[in-house]
């Protein structure tokens, strides 16, 4: 009877701490996947940060107005130099005729008959790249153009851009500074839980050094635990990002996110790289601590 309780006691013992090794990944694998899925989402807002400038700062347009006296073989002109220029994205015509009907559906109602005349002008819409967004280089740009003289009027929202320069310019800073300190944060909280979880654990690292188990043969099956646990945590967390992000490009179909599949393949290869090297990192410095404890035998 005392030998079956014994037995029954030790089953309750040794399902317990299954049970609270078993908890005790699940928290640790849990903890890894958020910090990683937030480094990612600073990870990738770095890598596209200046995707997303170039997105907004193509949406400013330097519009070229054309005189009256203007013909075909003006325009033609124009769009020729315009194709050459390295510095140009897209170029759009609208046509006075064009122009007027667009205004009249803005106010709703029709000026061109109440005025006996059409006061718009032929416009030449032109987009330039991201990357060349800046007085400067709009400013030369439109020098460029003195030369047409066909051209009555260049106008550009100039506020606009120089709100656009300067606010992303303190933007970048930021995000490179967040990302840093994300990273180092990340590693900090990763390497907190581990050492948490081999604290745990410390009276097995005892009991197998006092059986004469070997300090490798000790750490080789902790730091392969860990190590697991991180890449599972990188390959979830990446889950997330991607699913998260299939999510925004859905709702707003103008933005792209996995046009650039290198930055795809930094983000994948770094998080992964990471949350196992950190996992590494930790879990062999931790357990080799506890192994240089004196054992009391």
């Amino acid at each position: 009877m005392f030998s079956t309780f014994i037995i029954l006691k030790m089953d309750f013992k040794n399902s317990y701490q299954r049970k609270k090794a078993i908890n005790n990944q699940i928290s640790l694998f849990v903890i890894n996947t958020i910090v990683l899925f937030f480094l990612s989402i600073a990870l990738f807002t770095y890598l596209k940060s200046s995707s997303i400038e170039n997105y907004f700062k193509e949406n400013v347009t330097v519009n070229i107005y054309l005189k009256n006296s203007s013909v075909d073989s003006n325009v033609k002109q124009l769009n020729k130099f315009l194709n050459l220029n390295e510095t140009v994205k897209s170029i759009e015509f609208i046509s006075k005729e064009d122009a007027a009907e667009l205004f009249a559906n803005e106010i709703g109602e029709e000026f061109v008959g109440f005025l006996g005349y059409n006061p718009l002008l032929d416009l030449v819409s032109v987009r330039l790249y991201g990357e060349k967004i800046d007085i400067y280089n709009i400013e030369d740009f439109i020098e460029s153009l003195d030369n047409f003289e066909f051209i009555e009027e260049i106008e550009y929202d100039r506020p606009l851009v120089e709100s656009l320069v300067y606010n992303f310019e303190r933007i970048g800073i930021l995000i490179v500074l967040v990302s840093v300190l994300f990273f180092i944060t990340s590693f900090i909280l990763i390497n907190n839980s581990i050492k948490i979880s081999i604290y745990s654990k410390k009276d097995i690292i005892k009991t197998m050094q006092l059986v004469g188990a070997t300090k490798s043969f000790i750490r080789r099956p902790f730091i392969a635990s860990y190590v697991k646990i991180g890449f599972y945590s990188s390959i979830t967390s990446l889950i997330l990002i991607f699913t998260l992000l299939f999510q925004v490009s859905f709702e707003l179909d103008e933005i792209d996110f996995f046009s650039n599949t290198n930055d795809i393949m930094i983000l994948v290869s770094f998080i992964i790289l990471f949350g196992i090297f950190t996992s590494y990192i930790s879990s062999h410095f931790m357990t080799q601590k506890y192994l240089k404890l004196k054992i009391s035998r």
